[in-house]
């Protein structure tokens, strides 16, 4: 029983260790130094204490396996939980070859910013809506993208750093 409840113990260590590891890196990349620093640390607390447990008795299979199973587990998770935090912006940009003006003009409708160009594609004139949005709201633009015109081309990309965008008065930060 004892076994078993080490291996458990390493397990869920390894999946919030992980866990926390994946989100520590994404704040890294932007650039929230203080959260990054503190929730790394504590990551590499818990992988100190996980990694202890297993190097004291190699031999253990079990406690092992538990070990890297929780590693990919909390890779798993970790990903979940940075979707779900949805941190950071995204740039969404909408090439509509007949609806452009339909399409920013349902984004504008919805209380979007939007930026319209107007380009050349390989069969003729097309528009380019361009929409910088806290990711949490990036579902919203994309179904009202497609719903304006479901044969645009969408991208999306990470915008590292948003300066001066317009946001909606609920996403405007007090």
């Amino acid at each position: 029983m004892e076994t078993v409840l080490q291996a458990l113990l390493i397990f869920v260590l390894r999946v919030i260790g992980i866990s926390l590891s994946t989100v520590a890196t994404i704040l890294t990349v932007q650039s929230r130094k203080l959260l990054a620093v503190l929730t790394g640390s504590l990551s590499t607390l818990i992988y100190v204490v996980a990694i202890a447990q297993v190097v004291t008795n190699l031999e253990n299979v079990v406690n092992l396996a538990a070990y890297v199973i929780g590693f990919g587990v909390g890779t798993w998770v970790g990903m979940l939980l940075e979707e779900r935090m949805a941190l950071g912006f995204s740039e969404v940009r909408i090439i509509s070859t007949a609806n452009g003006d339909v399409v920013a003009a349902a984004l504008r409708a919805a209380g979007f910013g939007v930026t319209q160009m107007e380009g050349r594609g390989r069969a003729g004139s097309v528009s380019i809506v361009d929409v910088f949005v806290p990711r949490r709201n990036l579902p919203t633009v994309l179904k009202v993208a497609k719903e304006a015109d479901p044969q645009a081309i969408v991208t999306v990309s990470e915008a590292r750093a948003v300066q001066r965008a317009y946001w909606r008065p609920s996403d405007r930060r007090r």
